[in-house]
């Protein structure tokens, strides 16, 4: 994979969690059934991010790697939440939601940390 097409697929990844981490922040938990459907939806989204996060550390410098690993195991752990939310009801609903909110918060942090990695290698390779 060229520098330019890694760059460009790990921005992707990133704009895709930033939207996804924006959706899931909405849910409320208000409307409780409404949210486990879309929480339901969530885990398979959140899923597929890990999926592709995971594929693209195979092609990135070192500490690019580690923050790529990082965000892949945060948006498992949003997916996991997402699943556990199936069978939660009212404030173990909302508990559950929140800690998968957090946990994609924290996975966009880590790709974002991971663009910046990239940038630094390309602008310092190694000599």
């Amino acid at each position: 994979m060229s520098e330019g097409s890694a760059k460009e697929a790990l921005d992707q990844a990133r704009e895709h969690a930033q939207a996804f981490n924006k959706k899931l922040q909405s849910f409320a938990a208000e409307d409780l059934e409404q949210t486990r459907v879309d929480m339901a939806n969530a885990q398979a989204e959140a899923q597929k991010i890990a999926n592709n996060i995971k594929t693209l550390a195979e092609h990135q410098h070192a500490e690019t790697k580690i923050h790529l690993k990082e965000a892949q195991t945060a948006f498992e752990e949003t997916a996991k939440r997402a699943k556990d939310s199936a069978d939660a009801r009212g404030a173990d609903l909302k508990a559950k939601v929140r800690e998968a909110q957090d946990r994609a918060k924290a996975g966009v942090e880590h790709l974002t940390a991971a663009v910046r990695a990239q940038g630094a290698a390309h602008a310092n390779p190694p000599k």
